[in-house]
């Protein structure tokens, strides 16, 4: 893969850019892993009137793949305590490797986010379930891309306030151009890590 030196750089430079405009958002830092994937997303949730604008990056390695992104939601707390609704963008920069071929990924996807934190309810349950689907239609993506989809799901078990220990699913799917017709590369993983809140 011969831009990861340079994706590693500007996702460095964001994550030490971006806390400068952010002195008053609260942190939230994600590093997950299972045996061949590793996921990195680090958040900064801004104070509002009635909702949480919330900036993102993000970055997805495999032996296969290499998947930066930037994102942006709004979200507000909905029908019942705990529960919070969002929508955003959710912009992928990339390279997927597809048999010998290599090809760049580039998306702007639709984003819906939702999350329910069961510490909310009555029953105090140190469990938060967390989900988010992303969908790029063909008019949204660039390079070599065609079309592009992800979704995740985890389970947050809070060990302290603002710690706690995550287990998720993630999923994608890419569609890519090529000479000979369109290429797919999808991916299905599980994986464990953690989530901590400054």
């Amino acid at each position: 893969m011969k831009n990861i030196r340079t994706i590693a750089i500007i996702v460095a430079l964001i994550t030490l850019i971006l806390p400068t405009y952010a002195r008053s958002a609260s942190i939230s830092t994600e590093i997950y892993a299972n045996a061949d994937d590793i996921k990195l997303n680090v958040s900064w949730i801004f104070p509002a009137y009635d909702s949480y604008p919330e900036a993102g990056i993000g970055l997805d390695y495999s032996d296969d793949y290499l998947i930066t992104n930037l994102n942006f939601a709004l979200k507000d707390d909905v029908l019942v305590p705990g529960l919070i609704l969002g929508l955003g963008l959710k912009a992928f920069v990339g390279e997927v490797e597809v048999g010998p071929k290599e090809y760049d990924l580039g998306a702007v996807s639709f984003q819906v986010l939702g999350e329910y934190d069961l510490r909310e309810r009555a029953t105090n349950l140190p469990i938060t379930i967390s989900a988010s689907l992303s969908l790029a239609p063909e008019a949204l993506c660039f390079r070599d891309s065609n079309r592009y989809m992800e979704f995740s799901a985890t389970l947050y078990f809070y060990i302290v306030e603002n710690g706690a220990i995550g287990v998720g699913y993630r999923s994608f799917d890419a569609r890519f151009d090529d000479p000979l017709g369109e290429v797919e590369k999808d991916d299905d993983s599980l994986f464990i890590g953690f989530r901590l809140r400054f």
